[in-house]
């Protein structure tokens, strides 16, 4: 072991003589009078720094949203939801409904879940009953896929029935934030099939 730790020294050593010769030669040798003379140390030094501190909100946004999603799927295998091998939610129970029977799913009957369609899957939305119950402002969504309403973040009625060909690319951009929302906070339950 003592061997090894002596090799490692050598090693470090080593390297640093290199990166010691590097800003010898670069800023014009010991006491030279170069015009670079103590500025690449300093230019190294802040750049480094700039590079970390620009990194640093990716990487905690990173860590932050593994572990609200962690924190989800560990809720939904608690709840009886189970993951596919895929890292993809599996169904349950409900499975694939038509656009007909989806239609149960809006809070009206008491002992069915509410469910909301995007893009063709849906989703179990009972746990934001606030907002999707009966007297929640997204009722409307329930019992339907709302992809076109949430796109265009409309509550007109043409637009809960309508199609997402047609929609801009900032509409999709919308759209895609919603579907990515639902993902991690309510549960896949199945998709729409005609």
């Amino acid at each position: 072991e003592r061997e090894r730790e002596r090799e490692r020294e050598k090693g470090f050593s080593l390297r640093m003589d290199l990166i010691g010769n590097f800003f010898e030669r670069n800023s014009g040798g010991k006491g030279g009078s170069s015009s670079n003379t103590g500025l690449l140390e300093p230019l190294l030094v802040m750049t480094t720094s700039m590079l970390v501190l620009a990194a640093l909100p990716v990487l905690i946004s990173w860590w932050v949203m593994r572990r609200e999603k962690k924190s989800v799927e560990e809720k939904q295998v608690k709840e009886g939801g189970e993951t596919a091998e895929n890292g993809k939610r599996a169904p349950s129970h409900y499975g694939n409904l038509t656009k007909e029977k989806l239609k149960q799913f809006t809070g009206k009957d008491t002992s069915k879940p509410l469910l909301v369609g995007i893009k063709g899957k849906i989703y179990d939305v009972t746990p934001g009953m606030e907002f999707y119950g009966p007297e929640g402002p997204y009722n409307l969504f329930t019992g339907k896929d709302a992809s076109r309403a949430l796109a265009k973040m409309s509550f007109k009625p043409e637009d809960l029935a309508g199609g997402i060909d047609d929609l801009s690319q900032s509409e999709k951009d919308i759209l895609y934030d919603w579907e990515q929302k639902f993902k991690m906070k309510y549960k896949y339950v199945g998709d729409i099939v005609d």
